[in-house]
């Protein structure tokens, strides 16, 4: 038994050598790999977003009192200027306001008038004792609320004036008009919309950016910008707005 493992021992020996010297006598293989040279640029991030394009100016254009749409004197889409004509109301029921409103004023005036004489009468009367100054305070406070009718009445008059002249819409500024909903003939009251007055001479474009870009566009320089271009204006077609 020991001669058995001490061959067994030389013979592994062996073999281990053998193994050791066909490992040496290898070439090793070597692996190719591609390899990209790196080089630094400067690259430019677009940022896109949706733009609602309005206009600097756009007031909708409504009614100030009741009234008949009588004539319209544009067509939608056409441009006008600061105060130009737009809408033409009829409302008679105003002008008997306004005779009425006269009238009173005239009627407020000879009140006035006569409680002045009335005054002036009570005041002799007073001198002579004939009467109690009372009587002249009394008349003195009636020329007084004539007068305040004359006031009131002159007011109510004003009032009438302007209503009526509600009835001509003009054109606040230059712009052009959009829809006119309303036809000739039309029933008009206080509020109702006619249409829809724009500005066109500069317009914004109006859009929603996060709070990390807006800071990030806070704290660049001016010259940054410049460098990087301004923001452009793409219409749906794909054509950039000059």
């Amino acid at each position: 038994m020991r001669l058995y493992w001490t061959a067994v021992v030389a013979a592994s020996i062996v073999m281990a050598g053998c193994a050791s010297n066909a490992t040496e006598n290898e070439t090793p293989s070597v692996t190719e790999v591609p390899v990209i040279k790196l080089a630094q640029t400067d690259t430019a991030f677009h940022l896109d977003y949706v733009a609602d394009i309005q206009a600097v100016k756009n007031v909708e254009i409504r009614a100030k009192t009741n009234g008949f749409l009588e004539k319209i004197y544009v067509d939608e889409g056409s441009p006008v200027r600061k105060g130009q004509v737009l809408f033409q109301l009829s409302n008679q029921e105003l002008f008997n306001e306004l005779n009425k409103a006269k009238a009173s004023v005239q009627s407020a005036k000879a009140a006035a008038k006569i409680a002045e004489l009335e005054m002036e009468r009570v005041k002799v009367l007073v001198e002579k004792k004939v009467i109690a100054t009372s009587e002249l305070d009394l008349a003195a406070a009636r020329l007084d609320d004539a007068n305040a009718r004359i006031a009131q009445a002159t007011a109510e008059v004003a009032d009438a004036q302007t209503k009526i002249s509600y009835l001509s819409i003009r054109s606040p500024f230059n712009g052009v008009i959009d829809r006119i909903p309303m036809k000739s003939g039309s029933l008009i009251t206080d509020g109702t919309l006619l249409t829809t007055l724009s500005d066109y001479n500069q317009m914004y474009a109006y859009f929603n950016v996060s709070e990390n870009e807006y800071l990030q566009h806070k704290k660049a320089t001016s010259e940054r910008l410049k460098a990087n271009g301004a923001a452009a204006l793409v219409l749906s077609g794909g054509t950039r707005y000059p």
